[in-house]
């Protein structure tokens, strides 16, 4: 089964790359058949959380094109619009490996060790160095990251460990992934508004820089907890600082070397980035002369990865098909007329938007879920409301769920370290959430 959904899986990717250059009603249908096998062989063995969110898609969909008397003929193209960010999610596996296999996280763990005298200071340099993995290995940061702490604050209370860890490591991860080139959330929010990434990145840059800004002053509470042992650990070499310059340039060039291809063939941003990231990454690890290690490692932690994928495919082409039935039937056109007073006043419509993404993520529902939700109910609003303002306020009230989101992947994987409630984390970090999303709101409408 294992190599079946391999074989799938790719084959449902590479027919999307092939038709994001040929435009093919049949390749479109031909992927939209393969996506149909991938939701039956991805059933079994996913979590029970992705079999019931998918079920409950499938079922709300069938009565909705019955009802409603759809087309069959029409049946695999619904299988298709989520193929985009499924073929992100495939592809992105392949710059953490590139930056595992470069070793360029021991650079950073020793910026992470260096001599600090309290709390505060050594907060600071946990929230750079996360903020740091967390754009090159996202989830993949979080594990690193925590040992390193763990190890230095031995010593003190778990109560400050675990809160210490919760806010410096969280907040610094929900702001760099405002406006990282690689996530889900935001392909997924752009295409609903149809706003140019390039376009956005300006002001998300600015926000991230803001809030990283805005929670180091707030890591004076901290101050007060000095370090017993204060030995002066050794001082960055030369190779450690090239290979921080070097992940520097790997994203300066890869933003660039996307824009280029994204302006030259007409593609959109995200598609230039999956067309580009096999082999951007290559490329670079044959200029490190690792190119033999990077390909093994691929081949070795792939079937990991089809595991990941199996969710992620039975929950997107559910979820797809979902959207594109309630886009066909008009269900959302009729609340056009009575919903017409929030065209009228934004705020309202930002504040459902804010509340209903932290208050979603508290109660279990997964942000792809309330991304996608969210995105129905602001179609009709994109017309008098500047989108982006819209988009900006989608991606920063769900990425606000990256620091304190009950359910979200993050807290969920620092409670498995902390052996901890997760409502006790989302209380730690509530009020930096609230701000994130209320900043966000206010960013908004100084773009109205």
């Amino acid at each position: 089964m294992q190599g079946l959904r391999f074989i799938t899986y790719t084959s449902y990717i590479l027919l999307y790359i092939i038709h994001i250059f040929i435009e093919s009603q049949l390749i479109l249908y031909t992927v939209g058949w393969i996506g149909m096998l991938a939701v039956i062989i991805s059933f079994c063995g996913a979590n029970r959380t992705y079999q019931i969110l998918s079920v409950v898609f499938f079922t709300v969909s069938l009565f909705l094109f019955f009802f409603y008397d759809l087309s069959l003929s029409e049946v695999p193209v619904y299988f298709t619009p989520m193929a985009l960010l499924l073929s992100l999610l495939y592809m992105i596996p392949l710059i953490n490996h590139f930056m595992i296999v470069g070793r360029f996280e021991r650079s950073l763990y020793r910026l992470l060790q260096a001599n600090t005298t309290d709390l505060a200071q050594f907060y600071r340099r946990t929230s750079l160095t996360h903020y740091i993995l967390g754009l090159f290995i996202f989830l993949s940061a979080i594990p690193i990251v925590y040992r390193f702490v763990q190890q230095r604050l031995t010593g003190f209370a778990d109560q400050v460990l675990h809160r210490f860890a919760t806010q410096s490591m969280l907040r610094s991860f929900a702001s760099v992934n405002v406006w990282s080139p690689i996530e889900v959330y935001i392909a997924l929010v752009l295409g609903i508004t149809s706003v140019s990434y390039l376009h956005i990145l300006p002001w998300l840059l600015a926000f991230s820089g803001f809030m990283l800004f805005l929670d180091w002053l707030l890591a004076i509470k901290y101050k007060h907890y000095s370090f017993e042992n204060n030995t002066v650990t050794a001082a960055f070499t030369k190779k450690e600082a090239r290979k921080l310059l070097t992940m520097v340039g790997f994203l300066i060039l890869f933003i660039g070397t996307a824009a280029g291809v994204h302006l030259l063939f007409g593609l959109d941003f995200f598609e230039a980035i999956i067309v580009i990231i096999a082999p951007y990454t290559l490329i670079w690890a044959l200029a490190i002369k690792r190119q033999k290690i990077f390909l093994r490692y691929n081949v070795l932690t792939w079937p990991g990865q089809i595991k990941t994928m199996q969710n992620f495919m039975l929950l997107f082409l559910s979820l797809g098909l979902f959207n594109e039935v309630v886009e066909r039937t008009g269900i959302f056109n009729q609340l056009r007329t009575p919903l017409s007073f929030i065209g009228e006043t934004p705020f309202f419509l930002f504040f459902v938007l804010q509340f209903s993404a932290l208050a979603l993520a508290c109660l279990g529902v997964h942000p792809l879920v309330t991304i996608s939700m969210q995105g129905l109910f602001v179609e009709p609003f994109l017309q008098d409301i500047n989108p982006m303002s819209i988009a900006i306020v989608m991606i920063t009230s769900t990425l606000a769920n990256d620091a304190a989101g009950t359910f979200n992947v993050p807290i969920t994987m620092m409670t498995q370290y902390m052996k901890r409630n997760p409502y006790q984390l989302t209380w730690w970090n509530l009020p930096f959430a609230l701000i994130f999303g209320g900043t966000g709101v206010v960013l908004a409408f100084l773009l109205l």
